[in-house]
């Protein structure tokens, strides 16, 4: 879900937001496919971690708490293994899960 390539492209404010708008219409899958081909930046994983987020979410609603774990873990995964990365470029790590996404995350668990 959340993998790493060698061929990365910088996603600057205009790409960001046009990401932000395929996440909010409901696109996830075209928003997180430009989001994994990207530079690793704390924006970047922002924006993965909220479409964990809304995986998550989605997840629960179904009673799925596996894929609850699946999608809120593959996160922390993906965070793990840019964290380096982003404190070497910009002196900043990826961010956290919000309050309520690690509240659902141990409920899951």
């Amino acid at each position: 879900m959340f993998g790493l390539f060698k061929a990365k492209v910088f996603l600057g404010q205009d790409e960001l937001t046009s990401v932000r708008k395929l996440r909010a219409s409901g696109d996830l899958e075209q928003a997180e496919k430009i989001l994994l081909s990207a530079d690793p930046s704390p924006a970047v994983a922002d924006e993965l971690r909220k479409i964990a987020s809304m995986r998550a979410r989605t997840a629960k609603k179904q009673g799925d708490w596996k894929a609850v774990i699946k999608y809120l873990e593959g996160y922390n995964t993906y965070a793990q293994k840019v964290k380096s990365y982003c404190l070497k470029t910009v002196n900043q790590e990826p961010p956290a899960h919000t309050a309520s996404d690690t509240k659902l995350l141990l409920e899951a668990k």
